[in-house]
């Protein structure tokens, strides 16, 4: 069996100090052949010392503290984990957003991740009821190829060896991979070549889609952009590539993998579980639930909370079925908190 070692990122708030007891706790009880596996929270700044306590009276678990990588943008400091200890010594480093639970046994994510160096789930939502605002067959990134060629220096015959069935005619509607970030898998040998290449690749397209950039030209073409990105004219009337600035950190994801030349997985949605209807690949049994506020209708800070339990085990929805069980099991195993 590999070795894994499971990271997370967390700020020192009551919110992701339960969302970090949860994952934590998931992990040693839900993820069978991989539940003994090292783990590691980072916290940004500063450290909740009760959640920090906590963690510690846990097998293999360290806490430590990294300074925030970007004060504006928030979402990149995810990578903060990827500094933990004793990631040199595993085959494979398996960073998860805070709002992640592992719901049964992850021995099959090694198959998997067979032969390849990086992984991670297919961004999407919920094709029968799209975010509101958004016209049917939205496109995530505007002149996605238009930026993969310009950021990876490939010709267009090269990547067109990227083009995957998954991002075609269904959300993301990329034709190319565009990653959700909410669970991703490297390969510990990769591991630094990774981490310093997405954190630069991420700050520089964030820096590009500023709305406040140095360039006037940039401000001025990014004003143009969002005005005509939600909007059936949407694929005629954008310049260049686009993008909401707060997912730089996705898109750096297969920019950097394809860059680096790692070879890459794309795994199916029930390694990363948003809801039913992606159509990427097996969704169900799940075997890592992604229960960000929009997925599911339930704010994160309401996580351990056991006023929506109810409701949610009686759902048609798997996903709200299954959290709702383990939320249970946890509050039943009554941790310290």
């Amino acid at each position: 069996m590999s070795s894994f070692h499971f990271v997370c990122t967390a700020e020192a708030t009551p919110k992701y100090c339960n969302m970090v007891r949860l994952w934590a706790w998931s992990i040693r009880n839900r993820a069978g052949a991989l539940a003994g596996s090292p783990l590691a929270v980072a916290f940004n700044d500063q450290a909740d010392e009760t959640a920090t306590a906590w963690l510690r009276r846990l097998p293999a678990v360290d806490v430590f503290i990294q300074p925030r990588i970007s004060a504006s943008h928030r979402e990149v400091n995810k990578f903060n984990a990827l500094w933990a200890p004793g990631l040199d010594r595993a085959e494979w480093v398996i960073l998860t957003d805070c709002d992640v639970a592992f719901i049964s046994d992850l021995e099959p994510l090694a198959d998997q991740l067979k032969d390849v160096d990086f992984a991670a789930a297919p961004e999407g939502h919920d094709p029968r009821n799209p975010p509101a605002g958004r016209p049917r067959n939205y496109k995530a990134i505007r002149n996605y190829e238009r930026l993969l060629l310009q950021e990876t220096g490939m010709s267009a015959a090269g990547l067109a060896a990227h083009r995957h069935q998954w991002f075609t005619n269904r959300w993301p509607c990329t034709t190319y991979p565009y990653f959700n970030g909410g669970v991703i898998a490297i390969r510990g040998s990769k591991l630094q070549e990774f981490r310093a290449a997405v954190i630069e690749t991420s700050r520089r397209l964030y820096m590009r889609m500023r709305s406040l950039h140095p360039n006037p030209m940039y401000s001025l073409r990014r004003f143009w952009n969002s005005r005509w990105d939600r909007t059936p004219w949407a694929d005629r009337l954008c310049i260049g590539p686009f993008f909401r600035q707060r997912y730089a950190d996705q898109v750096a994801l297969a920019v950097v993998a394809i860059k680096l030349g790692l070879r890459y997985r794309v795994l199916p949605h029930c390694w990363n579980w948003r809801t039913l209807g992606m159509g990427h690949g097996e969704e169900l049994p799940i075997r890592i639930i992604h229960y960000f506020e929009p997925a599911l209708g339930l704010a994160p800070d309401r996580i351990l909370d056991g006023d929506w339990l109810s409701d949610f085990s009686a759902s048609s929805n798997p996903g709200k079925r299954v959290l709702a069980e383990l939320v249970r099991e946890y509050r039943g195993s009554r941790p310290a908190t």
